[in-house]
């Protein structure tokens, strides 16, 4: 669906006088929350290493330590290949981050996230290599041919979502209430269908670093 066909809908389900730019501003936070079930995989390779720097900013499309499928530092500045590459684990920060070849997450003086690895680099231009979920680009609020970039069986959830936030701005509380229990009922569903995929195409393999001690890899590169 296009945007305008979205914004149609929203009218047919809920007529109101809202500008189109704040329901268009609705529809993207619904896309917040299912960014993470649609994301699509992308890997970069733009971040190079400081020395003795540990933390650095997200590339491009990365919200979020958690939405990250693997990191990896290169051996050198221009590694051969991907086993010339070195592993890094995802470790939550207030637990134990200093497990050896691990990856958390940070936020600067200006509550920027970052995020940081450990051991803490030594060389300058080694390549940092993120294969990670990035996030559903934001609708457009002022041109509205374009089309959400994720599954079109689930563009009626911006919908839902629009017309949750009207009636709930105005204290429409049955009406918000039944376009929330719309909006869920989906979730729902691609929640039910991320856990299947999860189970028959896992993310993480099964795996223990004793197997790989003395080695550098990177999972998939």
């Amino acid at each position: 669906m296009t945007i305008q066909a979205l914004l149609d809908l929203v009218d047919g389900m809920y007529p109101n006088a809202e500008s189109d730019a704040i329901k268009v501003g609705y529809m993207n936070l619904a896309q917040e929350d299912i960014s993470p079930y649609f994301g699509l995989v992308v890997e970069d390779d733009t971040t190079l290493t400081v020395d003795e720097q540990d933390a650095y900013e997200f590339p491009t499309g990365l919200t979020d330590v958690t939405d990250i499928i693997s990191l990896g530092i290169g051996g050198s500045d221009d590694p051969d290949d991907r086993y010339d590459y070195t592993k890094y684990t995802l470790v939550k920060v207030n637990e134990n981050p200093m497990v050896w070849n691990s990856f958390y997450q940070v936020i600067d003086s200006s509550g920027t996230k970052k995020f940081a690895v450990y051991p803490v680099p030594a060389t300058d231009d080694y390549p940092i290599v993120i294969r990670f979920k990035k996030a559903l680009t934001a609708l457009s609020t002022t041109v509205f041919t374009g089309s959400p970039e994720f599954n079109s069986n689930y563009h009626s959830m911006l919908a839902y979502y629009c017309a949750y936030m009207l009636a709930f701005t105005t204290s429409d509380d049955d009406k918000a209430n039944g376009f929330m229990a719309m909006y869920d009922a989906r979730l729902t569903d691609i929640w039910r269908k991320a856990m299947d995929d999860e189970i028959d195409n896992p993310t993480y393999n099964r795996d223990n670093d004793q197997w790989h001690s003395n080695s550098r890899f990177v999972a998939g590169y």
